[in-house]
């Protein structure tokens, strides 16, 4: 079964923790290990901070926190991450966890998620 598109967040909204992700040659990429819907409105990261607290609350604070204990990750990839959702992958043939964009997710087809980029543009 494949997820369609008529979704506002895109096929991303098919994905579940566990599935297994192919990149867009039919390589395998990982597993979903976590996977978080976008907010379109985050400018950046630092924009979802709560002024005077030092921190975030609710989902959004979460889901910062995610992505900010990866140090690895650019604070522009970051922030892009927040805006459009992202998947992030363990296992693979390269190990460690990367992510991938909401909007490189292709299709979810069963319990296979299908990117439309190769394996080597996701950060991490």
């Amino acid at each position: 079964m494949t997820v369609p598109i008529s979704d506002e967040q895109g096929p991303i909204a098919g994905v579940r923790e566990g599935m297994t992700v192919v990149d867009v040659a039919g390589v395998d990429v990982g597993t979903v290990a976590e996977v978080s819907l976008g907010d379109p409105d985050a400018a950046t990261a630092d924009g979802q901070r709560a002024t005077g607290s030092g921190g975030v609350g609710g989902l959004v604070g979460a889901v910062v926190d995610a992505v900010g204990r990866d140090s690895d990750l650019p604070e522009g990839e970051r922030d892009r991450l927040l805006r459009l959702g992202y998947l992030r992958v363990g296992g693979g043939l390269l190990g460690g966890s990367r992510y991938a964009a909401g909007d490189e997710v292709a299709a979810v087809e069963g319990d296979v998620v299908r990117l439309g980029v190769p394996q080597e543009r996701l950060v991490g």
